[in-house]
């Protein structure tokens, strides 16, 4: 039982440390974002955490120069697509109901300022949480789901509370007590 126990949390723990990989969308607060311009239209859109060499293709309304409405926004780093968003935009910032899909996995739900915020599932690899999610990561009532098992709960800031095993999802598992 332990041994699969340090099984799980080792599988949980990677598929984490993966959702983290994808661009920290997890990890940093709203301030330290900036908007981004598509080099084709200037139209601008929020990119809650930049990176170097990392620019954006817009397929949607401009309004004052910023992304609005309906539409999809293709990320590029290093000249290598590694996001696709799609959904509405408000002044510039992917918010209401929409999706984002990337190589590790796939985010459909509530968003505002660009992250999960509200109801959505969370796919990465085998491994699905639905629930809630404020900030970015899991927080209220959810569930994973994952070869591992199945894992439900009341989540905080990516942990789930009051089980004894560390179970974390979308943050590493040692930010878990």
């Amino acid at each position: 039982m332990l041994a699969q126990m340090r099984t799980a949390l080792a599988t949980i723990s990677f598929v984490a440390t993966a959702l983290l990989c994808h661009s920290a969308v997890y990890a940093q607060s709203l301030q330290s974002g900036s908007f981004v311009a598509d080099s084709n239209n200037g139209c601008k859109v929020w990119n809650p955490h930049p990176q170097s060499n990392e620019s954006v293709t817009w397929s949607g309304a401009c309004a004052n120069g910023f992304a609005q409405g309906g539409g999809n926004l293709q990320w590029v780093h290093d000249g290598k697509p590694y996001e696709k968003d799609e959904g509405e935009w408000n002044e510039g910032r992917q918010s209401g109901r929409g999706s984002q899909d990337w190589s590790l996995g796939r985010y459909d739900g509530e968003i505002v300022n660009g992250e999960p915020q509200g109801r959505g599932v969370l796919k990465l690899r085998s491994s699905r949480y639905e629930g809630e999610f404020r900030n970015g990561k899991p927080n209220g009532t959810g569930a994973v789901t994952s070869p591992e098992g199945f894992f439900k709960g009341n989540w905080k800031d990516g942990c789930l509370e009051g089980d004894k095993r560390r179970i974390a999802f979308g943050v590493p598992s040692s930010t878990c007590h």
